[in-house]
């Protein structure tokens, strides 16, 4: 029997890149929603009408999900999390599309996009890598090596001796 202990952190890389799309999309419809205050239209009424529902079902949905727990006095775990970052893993792939179609027109800016979206991709398969043995309990590590994979001062990260 597998004394493996398994500590659900998930990729930190992914919570980072899905936060991130959340800012992104609240920092780019305050600018969309000034300047159409002021009356440029930076996007045809189809392509607003479905940047508004992005955020209603995207946003929305990460905020109904993640309210009710702050509210909570007890300790939060990942299942509590997890649905409302469903919601943002659906806003990033939605959000870089928005970015390509309707920001960046040329070639160059394109293959930009391209090279940090896989660039993002790839440190996200990285630290998947990393953490594996946190996450799914495999291959079992020792203490060191369970202590080295700590990025912060404040995880917890517990080893059962056998």
């Amino acid at each position: 029997m597998s004394q493996a202990q398994i500590h659900l952190i998930g990729n930190p890389v992914s919570w980072g890149v899905a936060n991130l799309s959340l800012l992104a999309y609240q920092l780019l419809a305050a600018v969309y929603l000034v300047r159409r205050r002021r009356g440029f239209k930076d996007l045809p009424d189809g392509a607003w009408g479905q940047f508004v529902c992005l955020g209603g079902v995207c946003v929305g949905g990460w905020l109904v999900n993640f309210v009710p727990f702050l509210l909570m006095e007890k300790t939060l775990f990942l299942y509590h999390y997890l649905p409302a970052l469903c919601y943002l893993y659906l806003l990033s792939p939605a959000l870089l599309e928005h970015t390509h179609t309707h920001l960046l027109s040329s070639v160059t800016h394109q293959r930009a996009l391209c090279l940090c979206a896989s660039a993002v991709l790839l440190s996200v398969f990285l630290s998947y890598r990393t953490f594996c043995p946190l996450t799914y309990g495999s291959p079992e590590l020792s203490a060191n090596q369970l202590q080295g994979l700590r990025w912060r001062d404040t995880w917890d990260i517990l080893y059962r001796r056998r």
